[in-house]
């Protein structure tokens, strides 16, 4: 649209636009936009252009005559890990999208093949399907493999790569004080003292239900502790023996978590609940 214009107090009229010189070169053009009309959906897919407030907007529209009729899947990658797909002849073609995500098509294939490897000190996460996991199989727990039917827009990704636990739990004394119950988390008991140092434990949390229950040590630092069978022994002579896993929980960190008896969970959760000091030794027997 050509308009009135006025620049270092000269007035000029029916200027389609305006032409500036850039620093290191070039020309860079100003014009006026604001009889745009059209949307995104107007516009074909993928393709750019200016909105009437000048902003730069991506098309989104398929279009009707010549339209991809091809089934597009969307490839999101996670770290430590790498998603492949592939199918039966012809190959799928593809291309990267704004993000990053390698965008699949297909016109002909009705499955698809989906690997998951994760790099060398990691456990494979989960095959996903626009975010649902899906059942799969593997030579090991580094690998996984689905066979899934395509549907046009599918996103394929995994749930986050798992390092791989290497250093070994050792004995620890700790003295431990209630801190209640954490809402929805459980029973907290948090460490005042402790021997050895190592492994720093800033706690424990008791989680289950009436038929599963269970203990989290909170893990403090990025130690990848190896899963051990433990002794657990309390001031008052209780004794128990658990499965320790390694476990990195996006909210509490690095864990080591296992399942506990009745006699040894309740008398945690009550000293938790009262806010009373206990003694607890975790001895590792296998």
């Amino acid at each position: 649209m050509k308009v009135d214009v006025k620049i270092a107090g000269a007035s000029y009229s029916e200027v389609p636009a305006v032409l500036l010189p850039l620093k290191n070169g070039g020309r860079a053009r100003f014009c006026e936009v604001s009889d745009t009309t059209a949307e995104a959906s107007d516009v074909a897919l993928g393709k750019r252009f200016y909105t009437s407030e000048g902003e730069l907007v991506v098309g989104t529209a398929e279009l009707s005559q010549g339209a991809d009729t091809r089934k597009k899947i969307t490839l999101i990658q996670k770290e430590h890990q790498n998603l492949t797909v592939s199918c039966n002849h012809p190959d799928l073609s593809s291309q990267t999208d704004l993000e990053g995500n390698t965008i699949y098509a297909t016109e002909y294939q009705d499955a698809l093949d989906i690997s998951l490897k994760a790099d060398a000190d990691y456990y494979a996460g989960k095959i996903t399907i626009n975010g649902a996991e899906q059942e799969s199989t593997g030579s090991n727990r580094q690998n996984a493999f689905a066979s899934v039917s395509i549907s046009n827009g599918m996103v394929v990704s995994a749930t986050d790569a798992i390092p791989i636990p290497t250093v070994p739990f050792t004995d620890v004394s700790l003295t431990l004080t209630g801190q209640g119950t954490q809402w929805l988390m459980g029973y907290l008991l948090a460490t005042t003292k402790q021997s050895p140092e190592t492994p720093k434990i800033g706690g424990a949390l008791l989680a289950g239900n009436d038929s599963d229950k269970g203990i989290l040590f909170l893990v403090e630092g990025e130690q990848r502790y190896a899963g051990c069978q433990v002794e657990l022994t309390t001031g008052t002579g209780i004794t128990d023996s658990a499965e320790l896993s390694y476990e990195k929980d996006t909210d509490l960190g690095v864990t080591m978590m296992g399942k506990i008896s009745d006699a040894l969970y309740a008398y945690l959760k009550e000293s938790a609940e009262s806010k009373t000091e206990v003694t607890l030794t975790i001895k590792v027997v296998g």
